[in-house]
């Protein structure tokens, strides 16, 4: 395809980078604000114990996830990033992989289920817990595996309004379906319906809108060109494989080894507080479902300027707002804990040190967007399972010695050892530009950033107490966080521009519905 028609194809497709990014960023705030609501809601009317369950119950069918998939979901985007929405051969495609996505987790669910009898029934001493993760893991295969395939969907022409209108849903459900099944039973039972109730509203939901960019009905030669394509998409996937089980059994190995090594009440502590934490690593797909569409049809076009200054902004940018959360929610971590309820106050020294994870987490995805794009995907397995042998042993190691806050330590540093190597590779093998991040003063910038947030949201904090000290601490940290970065890191003049054409967008629209008003 020639430059030009790939410059057409992208005019067709959905939002633009910026404009899909800003919608999943602002619509990544009002989720994450939910579902910090119902991660409370859920500790205060099901207590810490039940908690503690529905973390183990839940575990397996992260596992499943991983084992669960060859990449096919990022391939197919890779694939239909260079078409149109509607188009006939996207709908052959869509089908192609979802039919394999399906049959491939039947198979896993299947083989998972036995292995959670020989597991709950054996090194984690509960046996009453196999039935709840068994049915957890027949939803995961009827209906989140589904919805996650009509994300990838709607990712892959940037249909952020709509990713958003059914995210929106499923996180409002599950808090009314909390309480509404709190009501007959305050067992682990309540959370997983509660759970699962909120995934299957919201893919009805899905179904429904997804004609908007999937035509429903094409010809029979179009599914055939959607299942001849399918070899080349596992194909693909699979050199993604490794890094992302090495990813995912990174992050779960918490849990799991807590849940060897202490009490059902720690497991519970440290699931709140990597809860917590993983509510912001959200982050880095919301960004790389809109950055690598964007990626793959500007080096489809030949326009690697683009593709390079767009990785570095976006890491550039990232850090600085992922960087906020761990300096506030650091300063104030003891009463962010305390939300939750009795007991839960324990994981506090672990949350300071977990909200480094979605920071670097979010880098690293920007970095593997880039390496996919380049049809690298082998490469990202170098640094994931670097990572996860940094997590696992030290893990290991640290949560005998030191409990939660032991793993906590060994989660951040496998996370920070990975970003290092992400950034080695892009360097050393495709000769990326060094972001803007690396440079002395960005550097100086956001280390006094931190600095300043964390110390005013402490001090703060332990000053005023209560629910109004944890607000007033986390308002005053936020606001010298990003005076301090102006004043020490600065703007660039591509900053200062988007500054301006943002307040012109707001002056414009208040204009707008100014007028309006006055003809109304």
């Amino acid at each position: 395809m020639t430059a030009t028609h790939g410059r057409a194809g992208r005019a067709k497709t959905g939002s633009s980078y910026s404009t899909g990014l800003l919608f999943s960023l602002a619509s990544f705030a009002g989720i994450a604000a939910i579902t910090l609501f119902t991660g409370v809601l859920s500790a205060r009317l099901y207590g810490i114990a039940v908690v503690g369950q529905a973390a183990l119950v839940l575990a397996p069918v992260v596992i499943v996830t991983l084992l669960s998939t060859v990449r096919e979901q990022p391939s197919m985007v890779r694939e239909l990033a260079k078409l149109t929405p509607r188009h006939p051969r996207a709908t052959g495609i869509t089908l192609a992989v979802f039919v394999f996505s399906f049959a491939l987790t039947a198979v896993v669910t299947l083989i998972g289920v036995g292995l959670c009898y020989l597991a709950f029934r054996g090194p984690l001493h509960h046996p009453d817990l196999f039935a709840p993760a068994a049915v957890g893991l027949c939803g995961y295969l009827v209906i989140i595996n589904t919805c996650w395939n009509i994300d990838g969907v709607f990712g892959a022409f940037r249909a952020a309004r709509e990713l958003f209108a059914v995210r929106l849903h499923q996180a409002v459900m599950y808090g009314l379906l909390l309480v509404a099944f709190n009501i007959t039973t305050h067992s682990v039972w309540g959370m997983l319906f509660a759970f699962l109730g909120s995934w299957a509203t919201a893919l009805v939901h899905r179904l429904f809108l997804l004609r908007r960019v999937l035509r429903l009905r094409v010809s029979a030669r179009d599914i055939r060109g959607g299942f001849d394509t399918l070899r080349t998409i596992v194909s693909f996937g699979l050199k993604m494989t490794p890094g992302f089980l090495a990813t995912g059994l990174s992050e779960a190995s918490g849990t799991w080894i807590i849940g060897a090594t202490s009490s059902v009440s720690a497991v519970g502590a440290y699931s709140r507080a990597w809860n917590f934490a993983t509510r912001l690593t959200e982050l880095n797909w919301r960004i790389t479902e809109m950055l690598l569409p964007t990626l793959v049809q500007h080096r489809h076009d030949g326009d690697i300027e683009s593709f390079d200054r767009i990785v570095t902004e976006s890491i550039r940018y990232a850090a600085f707002g992922m960087l906020l959360p761990a300096a506030v929610g650091g300063g104030a971590a003891d009463a962010l804990m305390r939300v939750f309820g009795e007991g839960f106050d324990a994981a506090a020294p672990a949350l300071r040190l977990l909200l480094f994870v979605p920071l670097l987490q979010t880098l690293t995805a920007i970095q593997g967007a880039a390496l996919v794009a380049h049809d690298r995907p082998w490469l990202t397995a170098v640094a994931q399972v670097l990572r996860f042998g940094v997590t696992a042993i030290a893990g290991i190691v640290l949560a005998t010695l030191y409990g939660i806050t032991g793993m906590a330590v060994a989660m951040a540093a496998g996370s920070l050892v990975c970003f290092v190597a992400y950034h080695v590779i892009l360097h050393v093998r495709l000769r990326t530009a060094t972001p803007t991040l690396f440079k002395r003063r960005q550097l100086g910038g956001f280390a006094a950033a931190y600095a300043g947030g964390f110390v005013v949201a402490h001090v703060i904090e332990a000053a005023v107490g209560g629910d109004l000290g944890l607000l007033a601490a986390l308002g005053a940290g936020s606001a010298a966080y990003v005076a301090v970065a102006v004043a020490v890191g600065g703007t660039t003049v591509r900053d200062r521009a988007r500054i301006r054409s943002v307040a012109g967008r707001l002056m414009k629209a208040r204009i707008a519905r100014a007028e309006m008003s006055g003809a109304a």
